[in-house]
């Protein structure tokens, strides 16, 4: 059974890996904030893919079919987190002054969706439906907003993201997305050991990143990039101390068809598994 939720999983990451924060004093290394620049791509990766996912089955790339009228919204299985899949559900009415449909917001855990998108023709003309045999081109703008409370903190998050795919006319194998987005969220976590705090900001590019078709049997994509720039702060407080750090860093994934795809920070190289979200240090 799946259970509706807006957001990704709580990402306390800028300081959820902070090797030497156990002695005193606290000590933050640069392996540290790397490491937390890789568990933030990671996440924000998770729902990337997601969207693309649940776009290009709902324009006839998988099992589900285009619904009239229908709206994307973030479905959150309950498998090894952060596991995301978005599907199209809810109400959507299409502008013929803006060339959009716009979908009512949807709000749950605190925080608000909302969305849009439009279809376009090889002319680039807005259309007021997919067609299989006529769409060229589709963008998708996702925003999520709000403050989501946790058993141990809270996340206050703000997200946004306009992505393009195009290569949808005709008799299609495969789909190519580029597009853009920007992250900036913050929050705490109480430890047994210490209280972690972050905020962040990320710029993301998703560049000429294809995905075969169907999707059913082609979930992961089989070429092309996401580029994020990671910037932040963080503190850890234990003991009657504590700790602040910054991070500035660029993350890069390039993808290569399989689970498994290689994210690179400057010179450290990580393998990040899109199934789980789950990265490690090469």
């Amino acid at each position: 059974m799946r259970r509706s939720l807006l957001v990704c999983a709580p990402i306390a990451f800028l300081v959820a890996a902070c090797s030497s924060d156990s002695i005193s004093p606290i000590q933050i290394t640069q392996a540290d904030i790397s490491q937390a620049a890789a568990i933030s791509a990671s996440d924000a990766t998770a729902e990337d893919i997601g969207i693309m996912t649940a776009s290009d089955m709902t324009m006839s790339g998988g099992a589900v079919q285009n619904v009239a009228g229908a709206g994307l919204m973030l479905n959150r299985t309950p498998v090894a987190a952060p596991s995301y899949s978005w599907d199209f559900s809810g109400t959507c009415t299409y502008s013929a002054t803006t060339g959009r449909f716009t979908c009512a917001p949807i709000t749950s855990a605190g925080l608000t969706l909302n969305r849009d998108y439009a279809f376009f023709d090889a002319s680039n003309t807005a259309q007021s439906a997919y067609s299989a045999s006529t769409t060229d081109s589709a963008n998708f703008h996702v925003n999520v907003a709000g403050v989501h409370v946790v058993d141990t903190g809270a996340d206050t998050v703000s997200r946004d993201r306009n992505l393009t795919v195009s290569g949808l006319l005709g008799a299609e194998t495969q789909r190519t997305w580029n597009g853009t987005g920007t992250r900036n969220d913050g929050g705490y976590r109480q430890g047994t050991d210490a209280t972690r705090s972050y905020h962040v900001n990320d710029n993301v590019t998703i560049s000429s990143v294809v995905v075969k078709l169907p999707r059913s049997s082609n979930p992961y994509p089989a070429s092309g990039s996401i580029t994020r720039h990671v910037v932040g702060t963080g503190k850890v407080e234990k003991s009657g101390l504590s700790k602040s750090f910054t991070i500035d860093k660029t993350v890069t994934i390039t993808f290569n068809g399989t689970e498994f795809v290689t994210m690179n920070i400057g010179t450290d190289a990580y393998t990040l598994d899109l199934a789980t979200g789950v990265v490690t240090k090469n």
